[in-house]
């Protein structure tokens, strides 16, 4: 076979490797949705990702605006009403939260999600301000404005309150008992507890201190995140979970991981979060909150489908390099290696990938990935021994494969080291190529040759001609 036509039909199999590739790509994409949708029914099942906010002491009035309106030919004047509907909510001055998290794996099928139960304590006072600023003053004789104060409460935010399992507590001087329901127009899903307090005597403690303390158990999966809502904030958090991911908007100003568990604590004040302690919050303004978070993700490093889809970002790389040590023991032996017997290499290929994907369901991903591994790599040696003709060749050329492998897998362990490893492995292939074909004489071996390529000879000193002795 000529050598451009041999190029040109690697060159079609190389583009048809690239779709069978593609087909295992897509498997993979598809078992990692059907993953996350298990966690989201088992999340339904349970509870799902948590966020809480509060408490907040809320007051919620009613303004009600009179203006004047000038008399006429057909009516006489009289007082025109609107009305105003809002809340002042008031966040703690200092908020302190602990929590411990009991962390479990529920399994469905082939999938598994981690939930936990941790046991909230929520600590804190509220410093009451001078009120009398959402009070609005009439801004002239033909104008009233009548402000009326309704019963104030405590508000609670859950983003999941299927998560209850017990909420008790102290605040505002009494005993607190939490009904459905937030009722703050910025928060949504929560709870409540009404306060005995009166407003009128919530006014009157202007500079005095409203203390709190909650005992919540909750329940979630995937995640927790907490607001610190007051001007100060302390959180603390730990459980049994080895890999938390911490999240929100603070990094945590302690923390300690270890095989058993985790501990982390965040402090921040008004000045980092942005927050007061007496926050106006309706519809449109609802914005303007406090919406800073702390908190954390319960990951798997070694989550089967993430490491699965990062292997095939290589495996079209992986699939030239064996095409090239092919072609190089093709060059170096000076055999004739069919188009087809690459292909049947390259299927061997993506067979290792399709092992791995569905091992690693069953047996954990280093272990399938090893099995994978060594089964492609023994049949791919096995086959190539007799396409060179020589069971030394095939079993170099499983040795090469391992190697690969064995690469491979040590830049899948390495993320920050991956793109060095990579390149320079690039560059160490290039150069073993390009010595072992240093000789080859490209421009010869286009036409039918057997052997299909030839290798220049250079002869460095020319040997003299001796004349043929002419017969007497």
């Amino acid at each position: 076979m000529r050598i451009g036509m041999k190029l040109a039909a690697m060159f079609g199999l190389t583009v048809l490797m690239l779709f069978v590739l593609s087909f295992v790509r897509d498997l993979v994409n598809e078992r990692q949705q059907r993953a996350d949708a298990v966690r989201s029914e088992i999340a339904q099942f349970s509870a799902g990702e948590q966020t809480l906010a509060g408490p907040f002491l809320v007051l919620p009035y009613v303004r009600t605006t009179s203006k004047l309106v000038e008399a006429s030919k057909d009516k006489p004047s009289y007082w025109e009403d609107s009305q105003l509907e809002s809340q002042v909510v008031l966040a703690p001055s200092y908020f302190d939260a602990r929590g411990l998290l009991a962390v479990e794996v529920l399994k469905r099928g082939l999938f598994e999600a981690p939930i936990y139960n941790t046991n909230l304590q929520l600590a804190g006072r509220f410093s009451i301000p001078a009120l009398a600023q959402y009070e609005a003053q009439a801004s002239s004789e033909r104008e009233r404005i009548n402000t009326r104060w309704g019963a104030p409460y405590l508000a609670l935010s859950l983003s999941d309150v299927r998560g209850i399992k017990q909420l008790s507590g102290v605040g505002a001087r009494q005993s607190l008992h939490f009904s459905p329901g937030a009722r703050l127009s910025r928060l949504g899903g929560g709870v409540h507890a009404p306060v005995t307090l009166a407003a009128a005597e919530v006014l009157r403690e202007q500079g005095q201190q409203l203390d709190f303390d909650l005992k919540l158990k909750l329940g979630g999966s995937t995640q927790l995140l907490i607001e610190p809502v007051g001007d100060s904030s302390n959180v603390a958090l730990s459980g049994n979970w080895p890999h938390p991911s911490f999240a929100g908007n603070f990094a945590p100003l302690e923390r300690s991981i270890s095989k058993t568990g985790f501990t982390a604590r965040w402090q921040t004040s008004e000045l980092a979060t942005g927050g007061s302690k007496t926050v106006l919050c309706n519809a449109k303004e609802a914005e303007g909150c406090n919406a800073a978070r702390v908190g954390l993700r319960l990951i798997d490093p070694v989550d089967r489908y993430v490491l699965n889809e990062r292997t095939m970002k290589y495996a079209e790389l992986f699939m030239l390099m064996i095409f090239g040590a092919v072609f190089l023991m093709e060059v170096m032996h000076r055999l004739a290696v069919h188009p087809v017997q690459y292909s049947l290499v390259g299927m061997g290929l993506a067979m290792f990938f399709l092992l791995t994907l569905s091992l690693s369901e069953h047996l954990g991903f280093v272990a399938a990935y090893w099995l994978a591994a060594l089964a492609s790599a023994g049949l791919q040696a096995y086959y190539v021994s007799y396409v060179l003709a020589g069971w030394r060749r095939g079993l170099g050329f499983g040795v090469v494969l391992v190697a690969l492998y064995g690469l491979l897998f040590g830049i899948l362990q390495s993320e920050d080291m991956a793109l060095l490893m990579g390149s320079l492995t690039l560059f160490g292939l290039l150069a073993v190529v390009m010595y072992f074909t240093r000789n080859i004489d490209w421009s010869s071996s286009g036409g039918n040759t057997s052997p299909l390529y030839q290798t220049r000879r250079v002869d460095h000193a020319a040997k003299p001609v001796t004349p043929k002795p002419s017969g007497s």
